[in-house]
């Protein structure tokens, strides 16, 4: 989606699947195939509409109606997604995701605005989730306090939560999760090209450097990242 707004907004009317696959780091037959599940978008020698390609998906993924969304947490971190949330939405005047709100239980944040989303008392969450009509709740907030917000979204009858926070939260089964941990991210790279390093060099792999007490709770070792057991937060 983001590549076909891109190419709308520089003026493209029509691109191939040769196109797209470079853009998307697939092989032409590999769009053809992906797209052709949803219907038959394209003309041989043509390629595809920009614009109604676009259209066309956004509505089989149900991008087509506006979708609130919320942050718990406006610290450092919370405060850099919500102002790159809303930038990206201003560029992307197309998109349906509205971040509107953020939470916090620091109350010199509190009344603060970023472009009209106004930060609210953490525990005025589930009242504010509700009068608002949010849909998605971004949770940015430390380790000890994540479980406790993902349970009050749920309990406010969120059904899609993007966590941030290095914690391991516990939903329904009905509730989409997904995980984004920085620092985990990070050092899976840094395991890699340690490697690459050895290999350069011609040095023999040897026993792999485990490294303990990371910021996240992850650790490095044989057998790549390993999953924390978080007790404390990342602050």
């Amino acid at each position: 989606m983001r590549i076909l707004e891109d190419l709308d907004q520089k003026g493209w009317t029509h691109v191939s699947s040769q196109d797209l696959g470079e853009r998307t780091g697939l092989t032409p037959a590999q769009v053809r195939k992906d797209l052709t599940v949803f219907g038959e978008f394209g003309k041989q020698g043509i390629g595809y509409e920009v614009r109604f390609l676009k259209q066309q998906l956004e509505e089989i993924l149900r991008l087509n109606r506006v979708v609130n969304v919320g942050l718990a947490g406006a610290g450092s971190l919370g405060m850099a997604l919500a102002r790159y949330n809303i930038e990206r939405a201003k560029q992307q005047r197309t998109s349906q995701l509205r971040l509107i709100a953020l939470f916090d239980s620091d109350p010199h944040k509190i009344g603060l605005r970023i472009d009209g989303a106004q930060v609210y008392p953490v525990n005025s969450m589930q009242e504010k989730i509700t009068e608002l009509g949010i849909q998605i709740m971004i949770i940015a907030v430390p380790a000890h306090a994540a479980q406790e917000v993902a349970s009050i979204c749920v309990k406010s009858g969120i059904k899609a939560l993007l966590n941030f926070a290095p914690a391991r939260l516990q939903v329904p089964p009905d509730v989409r999760l997904h995980n984004a941990d920085l620092t985990l991210e990070l050092q899976s790279l840094a395991f890699y090209t340690r490697g690459l390093s050895k290999q350069q060099n011609g040095e023999p792999p040897g026993e792999p450097e485990v490294v303990e007490h990371t910021t996240s709770g992850y650790s490095v070792g044989e057998h790549g990242i390993v999953e924390p057991n978080i007790d404390e937060a990342d602050g």
